[in-house]
């Protein structure tokens, strides 16, 4: 009797110190709000910490207690040159390009680099390259396209995709879908129809993210605010040929979720059936739900500043997210760092060992 009341204290203890150090995960964040943001600190409250007419701000119960870490890899071919084109997971690989042309690729499991895989995708060199109906692609300097097919490249037809370094952002065996983003003057998401051959399109000023679910296809876009659309059918929105010929506008079935000013919100994806954002908030960045007019802040992240301009996340088959990041400031639209979420651990990956003494990409609060 004596042993099974120990067993129980002690398991009552050991979940007590959890908890506190779940909760003690959102330290770092209420600290700044306080100290730097409201200055008073009798000013925020807890949960409730921002209230306002579009939005409020709130601080969940518990964290979900996602464990951060933060390594570099070191530019394999030109020193701290950054990649040709957005980096894919692909055959438990991290598989990223480079100048003057060739891959290198890092092993999901300890990061390290792979040269025997390197020698079989470096026969030639490319320009750019996707992950596209999970099949690795590539394309030349002389605009030659080449699929990945049983550990050999094999020259294909031509793809409805935009040459540059980060136009796909999410496929199904329906729809390529991909975007252009002028900033101040507008973007565009573009569906091709990979039945039909058309290309339909709607207006979304930089969109940077797609998640398909039994309402249709969810596209989020970011530039100073942050817009969510929905589009249930894109076969009803107008095709690119209609518009050349003057015979549609850009009118479309596009169905606003939300549209929030002073914050951006970087990436959505899915984990467990729930929908979570990475949102940029008055220099801090956090992983949240939103649930109508309450952001609400589920987990602090790096407890400190994370910024980027046009990043693109995928969610792979195999359960990995991955979210490219650039800053302009650094890389122009080069991908800089990535974000790999992996078994509730996110890691944050710089490339080049230098970055963080030439910019604030992620300073230190």
């Amino acid at each position: 009797m004596k042993l099974l009341l120990s067993l129980l204290i002690t398991l009552f203890v050991l979940s007590e110190a959890q908890a506190q150090k779940i909760d003690s995960d959102f330290d770092s964040l209420t600290s700044y709000y306080r100290s730097r943001l409201f200055r008073n600190k009798d000013s925020i409250n807890i949960p409730l910490m921002y209230k306002d007419k579009d939005f409020n701000i709130v601080l969940a119960d518990t964290s979900l207690g996602i464990q951060t870490e933060s390594v570099v890899f070191e530019s394999p071919y030109l020193k701290d040159s950054f990649p040709l084109s957005y980096s894919v997971i692909y055959d438990k690989h991290i598989i990223s390009l480079f100048e003057p042309g060739y891959f290198a690729c890092y092993r999901l499991s300890d990061f390290s680099r792979n040269k025997d895989f390197e020698d079989q995708l470096n026969k030639q060199k490319f320009k750019s390259h996707w992950l596209i109906g999970n099949i690795l692609h590539a394309i030349t300097y002389n605009e030659d396209w080449y699929a990945y097919v049983d550990s050999n490249w094999e020259k294909i037809d031509k793809i409805a995709l935009p040459v540059n370094n980060k136009s796909n952002l999410y496929d199904d065996e329906d729809y390529l879908i991909y975007s252009d983003c002028y900033g101040e003057w507008g973007g565009t998401i573009y569906f091709y129809n990979r039945k039909t051959k058309n290309i339909h399109f709607t207006k979304a000023t930089c969109a940077y993210t797609v998640l398909k679910d039994k309402t249709g296809y969810k596209v989020l876009s970011s530039l100073s605010h942050a817009d969510l659309i929905l589009i249930p059918d894109p076969t009803k929105l107008p095709k690119t040929s209609e518009v050349m010929t003057g015979t549609s506008g850009i009118q479309s079935d596009a169905q606003e979720i939300f549209s929030l000013y002073w914050l951006e919100i970087f990436s959505m994806f899915n984990i467990n059936e729930k929908v979570y954002y990475i949102v940029y908030w008055k220099e801090t960045t956090f992983l949240a739900e939103i649930n109508g007019k309450n952001i609400i802040i589920v987990d602090p992240l790096f407890n400190n500043h994370l910024f980027t301009h046009r990043p693109i996340t995928k969610k792979y088959e195999s359960g990995e997210i991955l979210i490219n990041l650039d800053f302009w400031g650094l890389g122009r639209e080069r991908e800089v760092s990535m974000l790999l979420l992996k078994d509730n651990k996110l890691t944050k990956i710089d490339w080049n060992s230098d970055q963080k003494q030439t910019h604030n990409f992620m300073r230190k609060k």
